[in-house]
């Protein structure tokens, strides 16, 4: 059964991915159309500066999946028990934490996009900053029943929520945008669907899994390992915010809501990318992790490695070789002309994040051995490094700057730093799975140079051009990658996926 909820997780999760981006391709348009560029612009500001609040999880979610599923392997019930009411405890406190600090926030939203922001403006993000702030302090506690999910490996469930929030929640924001188009009920809207799904995964987790949660001692040395463990992941979380949402708060403080708006479409193309890989991770944790437990041989976790990374990268690099053929063309029919410079925006970080998001595995890996601190603080610092390069280049080039500063940092700490600390510490076979990335990318190249010919030669002059470009593109990657890139054991994945969509057609 676990092994069936591991692969139909991964599809689950890449459907997930489709069903985002198709409805997104359709979805964004339909707001700009709605709401206008400074109105769609100060729901991403807000967006990114509520962020903050939500990484007060502390990583704890990851962390209750960690040692859930280690007591789960070892068939430990009390600690189970034990270790979710903690867990619940710890939750209450951070929650009265996260209102806090929202609170003296609220006071000070004024004073820190005063100058940017028109005075409607500013009202308007008050409410927002309110409404989202509610539904933080809702969702935080929530994440101890997804943790529980997760580790019972029921991915068929969590994807498949996932899912049809994902294709629901568009359709009610759309027809409420036709009663009124305004930025409120849109935040409205999607806190409402967001507490929805919170309540069907508390009825899942206490009713159908059946967890139990129950204090029978304030365990200090599994606290204090808890604590040092969610610590490290929430520095990760925290970089995170940094590298893809701090940009869009700077542009909001230095250059207001259009070129936010600009901006915010080229993160999403990014986080669109970002998703296609980190999406499958959450799949391996309890994996991972159990075999952590059990032994320090890294064979297998190599293989997994390797597995995982080369089936990425074959999706991976389609995807961003695309787009640097056909991206502009495809942001200009979508958002429109104004939003042109959002492809150099989206490229500029594209390129650098296709090595770490590759390598996504690593992060799971060293997350089970419970060695991610380095990673952490050297995350941070790149961070930091980023967001004071970042801000002298947004007042001198805007959304291009920021990008740039964002690009710098992910190649000083993806590319270099981090390859080193896997291989010589975590005992990645970094060198090996460099030789079976190479081996994959003379296809690559091939479709490529064909994509650049041809678009040379053949202007995307209108939108079905560009679609049949795009088509016949995927076409000879997938031809090209089938008998050049892909192995045995790649391509019977692909069979059995293809199959398995026939045979229920």
């Amino acid at each position: 059964m676990a092994v069936n909820q591991r692969r139909a997780g991964i599809v689950l999760s890449y459907v997930s991915m489709f069903f985002s981006i198709v409805i997104g391709l359709i979805y964004v348009p339909m707001l700009l159309h709605f709401l206008g560029k400074e109105q769609y612009g100060l729901y991403q500001l807000m967006g990114s500066l509520i962020a903050y609040m939500a990484v007060m999880d502390f990583g704890l979610s990851n962390t209750i999946t960690r040692y859930y599923s280690r007591y789960l392997a070892l068939k430990d019930e009390e600690n189970q028990s034990n270790v979710l009411a903690i867990s619940c405890i710890i939750y209450g406190i951070i929650t009265v934490v996260v209102l806090i600090a929202g609170v003296i926030i609220y006071f000070k939203l004024g004073d820190i996009f005063g100058k940017s922001l028109t005075v409607d403006e500013l009202v308007k993000a008050k409410q927002i900053y309110i409404i989202q702030m509610v539904n933080i302090a809702i969702t935080i506690p929530s994440n101890i029943f997804t943790a529980v999910i997760n580790s019972h490996e029921r991915f068929i469930f969590v994807r498949g929520l996932s899912i049809l929030q994902t294709v629901l929640q568009p359709f009610v924001v759309i027809a409420v945008m036709y009663y009124k188009a305004d930025v409120i009920g849109l935040v409205i809207v999607i806190s409402v669907f967001n507490i929805g799904t919170i309540l069907i995964k508390i009825y899942y987790a206490m009713f159908k899994i059946k967890a139990k949660i129950k204090l029978y001692c304030w365990n200090k040395v599994l606290v204090k390992e808890m604590t040092i463990f969610s610590f490290f992941i929430f520095l990760n979380m925290v970089i995170d915010q940094i590298y893809f949402k701090t940009d869009q708060i700077i542009l909001g403080i230095v250059a207001g809501t259009s070129v936010v708006a600009v901006y915010s479409i080229a993160s999403q193309l990014d986080q669109y990318y970002i998703n296609f890989s980190s999406s499958v991770n959450s799949v391996f944790l309890p994996r991972i992790a159990a075999i952590s437990a059990k032994t320090e041989d890294m064979t297998e976790i190599n293989s997994m490695f390797n597995k995982v990374g080369r089936i990425q990268y074959a999706i991976m690099a389609m995807l961003l070789s695309g787009f640097i053929i056909y991206g502009e063309s495809f942001i200009v029919f979508w958002a429109g002309p104004d939003f042109k410079n959002a492809y150099y925006m989206s490229l500029i970080v594209m390129v650098p994040l296709l090595v770490p998001l590759i390598q996504s595995m690593g992060i799971v890996i060293i997350q089970a051995k419970n060695k991610h601190a380095f990673r952490s603080k050297m995350y941070f610092a790149i961070a930091l490094f980023n967001v004071a390069l970042s801000i002298p280049l947004a007042k001198m080039y805007g959304g291009i700057g920021c990008a740039i500063g964002t690009g710098v940092g992910l190649v000083i700490g993806n590319w270099f730093v981090i390859n080193i600390y896997y291989h010589k510490v975590i005992g990645i076979d970094i060198k090996a799975f460099a030789k079976e990335i190479f081996a994959m990318t003379p296809p690559i190249a091939i479709v490529m140079a064909i994509g650049i010919i041809t678009n040379h030669f053949i202007a995307s002059s209108n939108l079905l051009i560009l679609g049949v470009k795009i088509i016949a593109y995927v076409c000879i990657y997938s031809v090209l990658m089938w008998y050049m890139g892909l192995n045995d054991y790649e391509k019977n994945i692909f069979a059995g996926i293809f199959s398995k969509v026939k045979k229920k057609r």
